[in-house]
């Protein structure tokens, strides 16, 4: 298998990887790369102007659900293991009671020993640092730790609490409990990415895990992991239709299953990159007889319980999803062509809307305002 630890970004932290299938590529290096994903796809179609601005002016932002949604990913995806390592609280002075932490501490392990108490925190740690009974520093066991965990994100106690409610939830479930083990898949491939060029434009998919057929089975699964607050459905079943119609999730499908046909070129060119599970793992994946989506979904607002939802990707539901996504590549090209990529984009000129009263009904819309007395 090829390496892509010799790909290195450009001045503003952006990649250009090349077309091909990448096992464990780094996170942060495939939202890094400058191919366009399912997001994007859903975002251009909504929206293509939006899309062009918000890439252009990003917004530095990371909403508390986006962290949740990662470290839930990690735990099934990666296992306890690395999710601890990722997510586990940093050290607290009482961990360590016998350091010296405050200043006042390192004062009186000085005065005990006779020194000067003048100074900064810093001169009294160096002072004290020259005493052979010199206790351990709070400061610099918290600075180790940082720097042995350099990936770290915080969370809190409730927030690790859910996770592992809805991995034991999870675990209840027999049709996850059968790939599962220790709260985490198993037999598959987890955060496959996928970049190819397609009609001149560069894009990209990261499957959650992808499991090869085996045994009786004979398609290929991509489980895809969600999680969702809502309102809508009578039954979890329902609320999770809803969820997947609300967010267009079946658009995501269809852009990435376009790439994952592609994967079959990329294959017979050798365009692999890292390590397989195992040998076969690929050709095997690509060469099921068709492809399940398996959703699974944590209901978050109703005691994290999972909602698993599958279909067959050759289903006639992704019709629509597909014309949209073709669509969609054509009013990426149509921007392009006329901005570029490193302007603002602006909707095609139109002529103003003539407003009347049908358009503009003019009873009062519950405004509240000062009228004469004599009404």
């Amino acid at each position: 298998m090829k390496t892509y630890l010799d790909f290195k970004p450009d001045a503003d932290g952006r990649y250009q990887l090349p077309d091909g299938i990448y096992f464990g590529l780094p996170e942060e290096i495939y939202h890094a790369d400058t191919a366009i994903g399912s997001t994007s796809f859903m975002q251009l179609a909504k929206d293509p102007c939006k899309w062009q601005y918000d890439r252009l002016r990003p917004r530095k932002s990371d909403p508390k659900y986006l962290t949740w949604g990662r470290a839930w990913h990690c735990r099934v995806l990666e296992g306890k293991a690395a999710f601890e390592e990722r997510y586990a609280n940093p050290p607290v002075p009482s961990d360590y009671p016998d350091a010296l932490n405050t200043t006042d501490q390192i004062k009186e392990f000085l005065r005990m020993h006779g020194q000067k108490l003048t100074g900064n925190k810093p001169e009294l740690m160096a002072r004290a640092r020259e005493l052979d009974e010199c206790p351990p520093f709070f400061d610099e066991i918290l600075a180790r730790w940082y720097f042995d965990h350099p990936d770290h994100e915080t969370l809190d106690d409730r927030q690790v609490q859910e996770i592992e409610d809805a991995v034991a939830n999870m675990t209840r479930d027999p049709t996850l409990a059968s790939v599962m083990v220790a709260g985490s898949l198993i037999s598959g491939a987890a955060e496959l990415s996928i970049i190819v060029t397609i009609n001149g434009v560069r894009r990209k998919c990261r499957l959650d895990y992808a499991i090869p057929p085996a045994g009786d089975r004979v398609k290929s699964l991509i489980v895809d992991l969600k999680s969702f607050d809502t309102y809508k459905g009578g039954t979890h079943e329902q609320a999770g239709i809803f969820k997947v119609y609300d967010m267009c999730y079946d658009i995501q499908v269809a852009a990435y299953m376009e790439l994952f046909q592609e994967a079959k070129k990329l294959l017979a060119y050798g365009a692999v990159y890292g390590d397989a599970p195992r040998d076969g793992f690929i050709k095997s994946l690509l060469e099921g007889d068709g492809v399940e989506w398996v959703w699974v979904m944590i209901r978050k607002d109703s005691g994290m319980i999972p909602v698993t939802l599958s279909i067959d990707t050759a289903d006639r539901m992704f019709e629509h999803a597909r014309n949209i996504v073709a669509d969609t590549v054509e009013v990426y090209h149509s921007y392009m062509n006329q901005w570029g990529p490193a302007q603002l984009w602006t909707p095609p000129p139109k002529a103003p809307l003539r407003l009347n009263h049908s358009v503009m009904p003019s009873y009062n819309r519950g405004i509240q305002y000062e009228q004469p007395n004599n009404r």
